[in-house]
């Protein structure tokens, strides 16, 4: 799975097409798959088990933050990826939920999709939005609020 942080470029495969950012691809099984950057690209690649299915069509550009939509009053989640190791879970916030102060069982990184939030780290509180990323540590102590619509997605690793 590859998520564009930053910049665009081609995805070099038979099919072919533009990745930018926000947006995130899933490469195909057994198949060569490159990029060529256009200006410049970053992106996050997440690889699994061989035996691990994703839940995403394979070979298409598309957007994480459409994977899911909001509930009005809910949080929706969604796992991708559900290893012992690897966790990649996609969650929408309405305004007014969020989930309550808990430790990380692992390092973490979040992936902010879509509107704004706010997460509470170790004491403090820091706003994020669309596009930006913030990490915890193992047993990091955190909580997560949305005041206005919030997507996000989280990378776990587990020891």
């Amino acid at each position: 799975l590859w998520i564009v942080l930053d910049g665009d470029g081609e995805i070099l495969t038979a099919k072919g097409g533009r990745i930018t950012k926000g947006e995130a691809f899933v490469t195909p099984v057994g198949q060569p798959v490159g990029v060529k950057a256009g200006k410049g690209i970053v992106y996050t690649e997440i690889e699994t088990g061989k035996e691990c299915k994703m839940k995403l069509n394979p070979g298409e550009v598309f957007a994480l933050k459409d994977v899911l939509p909001y509930a009005e009053g809910r949080i929706v989640n969604k796992d991708i990826i559900n290893e012992p190791k690897l966790k990649f879970v996609l969650m929408s916030f309405a305004p007014g939920t969020g989930l309550s102060e808990h430790a990380a069982p692992g390092e973490a990184l979040i992936f902010a999709l879509d509107g704004e939030g706010v997460i509470g780290y170790e004491g403090r509180e820091h706003a994020i939005k669309a596009g930006e990323n913030f990490a915890f540590a193992k047993n990091g102590a955190h909580w997560v609020r949305a005041e206005k619509p919030f997507k996000m997605a989280l990378l776990l690793t587990l020891d």
